[in-house]
């Protein structure tokens, strides 16, 4: 027995290491190789490597299959629209730019028919890397091609939040189109800056479509085929490994220093942090936060800690009799001490949920919309429901939220025992797994991740929280935050908004759907080298823009 549990570490470590002398040896090949040189350290052949969690198996923005889809899509640009950060606080780290902040990438300018079921856009003169012109032609195939492959988080946001109409994009002429809706929408530009939505050159696709494939998805999966600032050839992608990109000779848009940009799979996270230490990357997605913690301390490295509004919940299944009542999910909220937590695991980063809707927006909801702590209140609450001692199972998993799960799974457990409930941790592995289980609503609690495509209060209000949203799988119904939220929907940011913003707060608090627990910033380790980071509340690098130091 002894030999076997000596054994299994080692092959781990070995596993780790064959991981990370791989990527070394592609990042130190991909920045010339010799002398110890540090990639983006390249002079005029400036080398950007982005070490992720994995690279997708496709290209094609309809096949999503998670964060590295995500990573790659915004850094392929060909946005028809792009937050606008320039005047913000340290260009959006410090404040997230609103729906309010938008501004066109690949329009020229866009503007509202007086009843608001109507935006026309005009595009800018830009050519793919192919060096076809860009038209409005190829903005409606490409939303066509995502309405007719039914993919889900562009259709959720033309759908459920934006409220396009069934056939969107009306062609006015080659420069110019309109985006049609059935109501007005605060959400109608400020969605097509998902990543999903980047417009493709429909003239390279086409050629390649077939019969049995008319939308090209064999072609896109090895080919970007955008008018965005990057480009590559299919022998550049080795599906689930690497991508190699590099500049689009006919962009005429922004562009700093970054000459190429190399993104490399390290699945583990350890391996990715070393990375980034001794400098065969430049940046890793998703560190431990004891490794940006220790990252901090290397003066080769600069660890940005950016506003987002992406929040862990403690998620109850209100199709549950107990965990239905008011009472009782009040009560659970009033018991979880969230500084505490905050504190216990994150080693300085994030902060504790302190209102019903993410603080990162900026809008202080008075009282009724903050959270409190206070245990004899919640136990007051318990015995006004009629419930007596409760015992919960509680789902999490280290792929969603992350690997911080099980610790906040605990310290939820110790504090909500101190009020008669007790909570039993099941852990799911895979993210598929955990996934699954939201969706089908198999599960009485559940620690999950709400990371909003679009960062703004009405999606975080509706896109779980609204009994009309198809993720609110755990039977919350809260009629007045759902008339709320349609208001927020329609509102452009201002104060009437904003008191839209803290009465939706507060029925979060007072009777809450999710119980947010943390706040989560954005944290960015990077090799320090680069300027001009343009921190869009989506939290990508949009290496194209940077520029030495």
């Amino acid at each position: 027995m002894a030999k076997r549990t000596h054994a299994t570490p080692i092959r781990r470590r070995a596993a780790r290491a064959g991981v990370l002398m791989t990527a070394v040896a592609l990042a130190a090949s991909a920045c010339g190789g010799g002398g110890g040189q540090s990639a983006g350290q390249g002079g005029s052949n400036e080398t950007f490597t982005y070490a992720l969690t994995g690279l997708p198996t496709s290209l094609d923005p309809a096949d999503y299959q998670g964060d590295p889809s995500r990573n790659i899509g915004f850094e392929l640009g060909s946005s028809l629209f792009r937050w606008d950060t320039e005047g913000l606080p340290g260009q959006g780290c410090g404040t997230l730019a609103n729906v309010g902040q938008v501004t066109g990438e690949l329009a020229e300018s866009y503007e509202r028919a007086a009843d608001g079921k109507s935006v026309t856009v005009k595009l800018r003169e830009v050519k793919s890397a192919a060096g076809n012109p860009l038209t409005a032609n190829d903005v409606k195939w490409t939303v066509d091609r995502l309405i007719a492959l039914k993919v889900s988080t562009p259709g959720t946001l033309m759908q459920d939040v934006a409220d396009y109409a069934t056939d969107p994009i009306k062609v006015v002429d080659d420069r110019t189109f309109q985006i049609v809706l059935d109501a007005p929408s605060a959400m109608d530009v400020a969605i097509l800056t998902w990543s999903q939505f980047r417009v493709l050159d429909s003239t390279e696709a086409k050629k390649n479509a077939t019969a049995d494939d008319p939308w090209a998805k064999k072609y896109l999966s090895t080919n970007t085929a955008t008018f965005g600032p990057w480009t590559q050839t299919p022998a550049e992608f080795v599906a689930g490994d690497r991508l190699t990109l590099s500049p689009n000779p006919n962009y005429t848009g922004q562009r700093g220093d970054v000459r190429k940009l190399i993104f490399l799979a390290v699945p583990d996270a350890s391996s990715r942090a070393q990375l980034v230490s001794t400098g065969n990357a430049n940046y890793a997605t998703a560190l431990q936060y004891e490794q940006y913690a220790q990252l901090k301390g290397n003066a080769a490295v600069e660890v940005q800690t950016c506003a987002s509004a992406d929040r862990i919940p403690l998620v109850l299944n209100a199709k549950d009799p107990n965990l239905a009542k008011p009472q009782v999910r009040r009560a659970i909220s009033l018991a979880l001490d969230r500084k505490t937590i905050v504190d216990a695991v994150y080693r300085g980063f994030n902060k504790p949920s302190l209102y019903g809707i993410s603080q990162a927006y900026g809008v202080d909801p008075g009282p009724e919309g903050t959270y409190a702590f206070n245990v004899d209140e919640a136990k007051s609450l318990l015995s006004q429901a009629g419930v007596g001692p409760l015992s919960i199972t509680l789902h999490i998993s280290p792929a969603r939220p992350g690997s911080e799960a099980e610790q906040i799974a605990i310290l939820v457990k110790t504090q909500l025992a101190a009020i008669g409930i007790d909570v039993g941790i099941q852990t799911v592995a895979s993210a598929t797994e955990i996934n699954t289980i939201f969706k089908d609503a198999s599960y009485q609690a559940m620690l999950y991740l709400e990371p909003p495509a679009v960062a703004d209060p009405y999606y975080s209000v509706f896109l779980y929280n609204s009994s009309f949203s198809k993720l609110n799988t755990f039977g919350y119904k809260n009629p007045e935050l759902d008339a709320i939220a349609t208001e927020l929907g329609k509102t452009q940011p201002g104060p009437e908004r904003d008191e839209q913003h803290k009465r939706a707060a507060a029925q979060l608090v007072q009777n809450p759907g999710f119980i947010y627990l943390v706040d989560r910033d954005f944290v960015h380790a990077v090799r320090k080298g680069f300027t001009n980071y343009q921190h869009a509340p989506n939290g990508e690098m949009f290496v194209h823009t940077l520029k030495k130091a």
